[in-house]
């Protein structure tokens, strides 16, 4: 992989953002990271650094900006958010992109990018249906890097023609890019929000508890079941738009490199493999509090689009929110910003295209 001639800044200084300011490191860039927090790295000036673990490892040094003022001075500016922090943190960027910038958005929720785009003409606005890798922070501190995922969908708006914006995702982290020509693909191609729903529902006492819990150590049959029949429903929503997927079986080979099979054995050999994050081990977490507004939510109001039923994510999205006191569906403030109540399964994708307008 080349040098790149720019700089990339990164929004988020979490697990996710640390991991691909780790990989850009590793290639030869220069990435700068910018966090409302950045509580988990040793700050020193303008510089800032976190040991790695795993595909990476060795400590990590990267500029720090102390303004999001500075991101205007990047080209490419990579949003490592949870979709809980869209409003708060990514609401106020919006208003100072420049119209040349090209913004990603890693593991895209809720069409964040066509809000992105709306908010700031001009600006190119990418979507990846999921993060680059999988990463953990560890007791000690450090960050435990999984390797690169092998193929990772994206789709994007703005005046870029795809392979354009493809090609500036390969030139920072290779050839595993898979470009659509709608939005709507890699959103529907995010398994997060189905697959965390599985995971946590049956474990909501131990998130309750604080205990410490394998992720995937406790992905038994029950967990398989629930999730197998999430994953059905995701990919007949994606079809009521004309969409085809991969399933959650083959996500979860290509991200974790272990042979396809009944999710509970895969889980079991991603636990052998050392590739197993602990779960949660509270109820704030954004297992919950991103995923079920941000994508149950979402994905049970693009099934009423396309008219697809969508009852067993309704159940899980209902039980959430029985569960916490809390209305999830209403906490999706992208679902009246981009107006989807109102959408139909022809105009969302026509708005989708790559080649449409953001504000069409």
């Amino acid at each position: 992989m080349g040098r790149m001639t720019s700089r990339i800044a990164i929004v988020g200084a979490g697990p996710v953002g640390c991991a691909a300011a780790a990989f850009l490191v590793q290639a030869g860039h220069a990435p700068a990271l910018w966090s409302p927090t950045g509580s988990r790295l040793r700050r020193h000036a303008d510089r800032a650094s976190f040991v790695c673990t795993g595909a990476v490892t060795g400590e990590i040094d990267v500029e720090w900006l102390a303004s999001p003022a500075h991101l205007a001075d990047f080209p490419v500016v990579l949003v490592c958010l949870p979709a809980d922090a869209y409003a708060s943190v990514l609401g106020p960027l919006n208003a100072g992109w420049r119209s040349d910038q090209h913004v990603i958005v890693s593991g895209a929720l809720s069409l964040a990018p066509l809000w992105i785009a709306a908010a700031a003409p001009g600006v190119q606005a990418t979507g990846w249906g999921t993060t680059l890798t999988t990463t953990h922070f560890q007791p000690d501190g450090s960050l435990h890097i999984n390797p690169l995922r092998g193929h990772i969908d994206m789709a994007t708006v703005g005046p870029m023609e795809p392979a354009q914006a493809q090609q500036a995702c390969e030139q920072l982290f290779g050839e595993r890019f898979v470009a659509a020509d709608n939005l709507l693909a890699p959103t529907l191609a995010n398994i997060n929000p189905i697959a965390h729903a599985a995971e946590v529902i049956p474990n909501l006492t131990r998130m309750e508890a604080g205990e410490a819990w394998s992720l995937f150590g406790h992905f038994t049959e029950v967990v398989s079941r629930m999730a197998e029949a999430l994953d059905v429903e995701r990919r007949a929503v994606a079809q009521g738009f004309g969409l085809a997927l991969p399933s959650l079986r083959q996500h979860y080979a290509r991200s974790y490199h272990v042979p396809e099979g009944p999710l509970h054995t895969m889980a079991a050999a991603i636990t052998h493999n050392g590739m197993s994050p602990n779960g949660p081990a509270s109820l704030q977490h954004r297992y919950v509090l991103e995923d079920a507004p941000f994508g149950l939510a979402f994905l049970e109001a693009l099934g009423r689009a396309a008219g697809v039923r969508t009852p067993v994510l309704s159940a899980c999205l209902t039980l959430l929110a029985v569960t916490y006191g809390r209305d999830f569906r209403a906490d999706n403030f992208l679902l009246d910003a981009l107006d989807i109540a109102r959408a139909d399964a022809a105009a969302l994708l026509a708005r989708c295209a790559a080649s449409a307008s953001a504000v069409s």
